[in-house]
């Protein structure tokens, strides 16, 4: 890797330590000029280090600036002329890397204008844990996904009949710093939004994927009602059960030639 253009590799280092890390991403972390990094817990960060000496947090950027956006914007702009200095430039991100990961995507995507080589490995995100850990088919009755924040601004409409996913519920409307945010008012609006489409004693899921093998994730079976009172990190996630099984439209099973379903 010492072409005289820079190049990006952008890689997800999954959720559990090391467990979800693929062959091809640990390749490019340890061969690439530099690995910057952004992640949530200090055991892969001391892999990373230990594995190219020319390492980087990207943690810095966060105390430069007072809103989460500008940090964003900054983590992009770093990673992009890092690779402007003729590098190859392995850029980690937590989980996989264009879920909740807008630098570095947007990384990528400024690098693919500008003519310079860039890819992204896929990683194992939260989600693909909360499929495993809930045991939950997702083309069971189709899924819906959904930032808690962008939902309620948006006032985005919710399907009943499918499985729904709500990201980052325990920081709704965090523009600046997490640590003292206050999620009180945030929690209590989606509460209300989400009774728009279900009953107060529909079952809900508050969920947090395991870091490290030898943890059990956070499972919390509660009714929507309880919902506005739940104590919940930065890291939660909910998902609620359908409600109900979508009609099947008989003219379409004819058109299809559909005589029996499973």
């Amino acid at each position: 890797m010492n072409s005289s253009n820079g190049s990006l590799t952008v890689v997800g280092s999954g959720i559990k330590f090391l467990s979800h890390l693929s062959t091809e991403t640990e390749a490019y972390i340890k061969q690439s000029d530099k690995v910057v990094y952004s992640l949530n817990e200090p055991a892969m960060e001391a892999w990373i280090r230990k594995n190219n000496k020319n390492s980087e947090s990207l943690n810095f950027l966060e105390n430069q600036h007072n809103f989460r956006i500008d940090t964003y914007k900054a983590i992009t702009n770093y990673i992009v002329n890092e690779v402007k200095k003729s590098q190859h430039v392995c850029a980690v991100f937590y989980g996989h890397p264009t879920v909740f990961a807008k630098s570095a995507l947007d990384a990528a995507l400024t690098l693919d204008e500008e003519g310079y080589s860039t890819k992204i490995l896929p990683g194992i995100s939260s989600e693909d844990c909360l499929f495993a850990d809930l045991k939950i088919d997702p083309g069971s009755h189709g899924c819906q996904s959904y930032e808690a924040t962008d939902l309620l601004i948006r006032r985005k409409k919710i399907d009943p009949s499918s499985h729904a996913i709500l990201w980052q519920i325990g920081i709704i409307g965090a523009v600046q710093g997490l640590e003292e945010h206050n999620n009180k008012i945030g929690l209590e609006l989606l509460s209300n939004y989400l009774a728009k489409f279900y009953d107060n004693n529909h079952p809900i899921i508050i969920y947090e994927a395991a870091l490290y093998p030898h943890l059990q994730p956070v499972i919390i079976r509660c009714h929507l009602s309880e919902l506005k009172t739940a104590k919940l990190s930065s890291l939660s996630t909910l998902y609620i059960t359908p409600a109900f099984q979508a009609p099947i439209s008989a003219a379409i099973l004819k058109k299809l030639g559909i005589t029996k379903l499973k």
